[in-house]
């Protein structure tokens, strides 16, 4: 069955507004219905994007009948009731992340979902674009070995002094939930739940984190070291090195259009020379390298060994921002009769977030609405 799927996005922020202009690229998506605090912010969001219907408040929203799925695009902190009351109404939801606040709260919204039988996703649309996906293919196949040593960061400037969410502990704001997480989901989406966390960070006049770095570390000794800030631009790039090579999600990685694959011979024991052999070979190799003609392929070879040296480049562009990935993905559950996606599964989330309150709890960060048990 390939009827269409019709949502409602709840929030008219900058992500909403992104999302929305990408609809048009997913197939078999409809933007049927935009609700925001008010009316009118809602009327004009969905007149620049082509919704059908607006709402002032959630509730007007989950009363449409003709909405199938409700993309939550508000603020960290109110995503928990947000899409509790939507999957209470019988609504499918893709949430935006971070999947909450706190593994509490991720786990009363997984419970609601379960209890609803409704479709639930965290919206981390990264696992999605067709580069990441091929590169976990390829890493899955082999390509480079072992994973050994994951190096990432994700880094931007925000402006001092700026009134942005990102500063407002009661939003949920800081560096963490918001840049780290792409980091850390990635690295689990590869290998998996880590044995250990560790992790540093520096907190701002207002009490958010702005600036960290962690460690993931696992069983079999892989090591994965991060680093987030709202204080310097980062080269928002990923490197996953193995035994046999190393693949680069190039900036930025969390939309990556392109990565480079090298491999290379696996690490060999080094085996002495005994002095005493006989040096006739070695001598004879030596004239050859400095003959002439030699030395003329190698001017001829430097360009297409560098190449080869530095990787093969595996390009996968696409249209838009790449938030259609994800929409195709809800839709192709929801299709289904699916509950939860096999790329961004519940439990994921639930595991994403755990890590984030092991860090947390090492930098003594608490967001007020901790303080009162949620």
């Amino acid at each position: 069955m390939n009827k269409s799927i019709r949502w409602g996005i709840w929030g008219t922020g900058t992500i909403a507004r992104a999302v929305a202009s990408d609809f048009c690229l997913a197939s078999g998506a409809v933007l049927h219905a935009v609700a925001s605090r008010t009316e009118e912010r809602a009327g004009r969001f969905a007149a620049q994007h082509g919704a059908a219907r607006w709402y002032g408040g959630l509730a007007p929203l989950l009363d449409d009948a003709e909405v199938d799925v409700v993309y939550v695009a508000t603020p960290n902190h109110c995503h928990v009731d947000d899409c509790i009351a939507c999957m209470e109404a019988g609504k499918a939801v893709l949430v935006e992340k971070p999947f909450a606040l706190n593994l509490t709260q991720a786990e009363r919204m997984v419970d609601a979902a379960r209890r609803c039988r409704v479709f639930c996703m965290e919206a981390m649309w990264t696992r999605f674009i067709p580069a990441v996906m091929e590169a976990k293919r390829r890493i899955d196949a082999g390509a480079i070995g072992a994973v050994r040593l994951i190096q990432g960061n994700f880094a931007f400037p925000a402006p001092p002094g700026s009134n942005s969410r990102l500063f407002d502990i009661e939003m949920g704001g800081g560096v963490l939930l918001d840049l780290g997480v792409y980091l850390i989901s990635l690295v689990q989406h590869l290998l998996g739940v880590p044995q250990s966390v560790h992790g540093a960070t520096r907190l701002g006049t207002t009490g958010v984190d702005e600036q960290s770095a962690f460690q993931l570390l696992y069983p079999n000794g892989a090591l994965a070291s991060l680093a987030a800030s709202l204080q310097v631009r980062g080269t928002n790039d990923v490197v996953i090195l193995g035994e046999r090579g190393a693949l680069h999600l190039c900036e930025p990685f969390y939309c990556a259009h392109r990565f480079i694959l090298r491999s290379c011979a696996p690490p060999q024991a080094v085996q002495r020379q005994d002095p005493s052999s006989p040096t006739g070979v070695r001598k004879m190799m030596e004239a050859i390298r400095r003959a002439p003609a030699m030395k003329s392929l190698r001017r001829r070879l430097t360009a297409p060994l560098t190449i080869l040296q530095r990787g093969r480049v595996q390009n996968l562009p696409f249209a838009g921002n790449g938030y259609q990935f994800e929409l195709m993905e809800v839709n192709r559950c929801l299709r289904e009769q699916r509950t939860e996606s096999a790329i961004m599964p519940l439990h994921e989330s639930l595991e994403v977030m755990r890590t984030m309150d092991t860090l947390r709890a090492q930098w003594d960060l608490v967001y007020p609405q901790e303080k009162s048990g949620q």
